[in-house]
């Protein structure tokens, strides 16, 4: 198992990847609703 000590990061470097893995699922959710949302039409 490899830990990943993230002391050494800004806070802002973890904040923006914590943004890009959040816009990253919403991203993923929404072209799943929309891909639904065609085959019922």
């Amino acid at each position: 198992m490899v830990l990943h000590d993230v002391s050494d990061k800004t806070p802002g470097m973890l904040l923006v990847a914590r943004l890009h893995v959040d816009l990253c699922r919403l991203s993923s959710a929404i072209c799943t609703n929309h891909r639904t949302a065609g085959r019922e039409a």
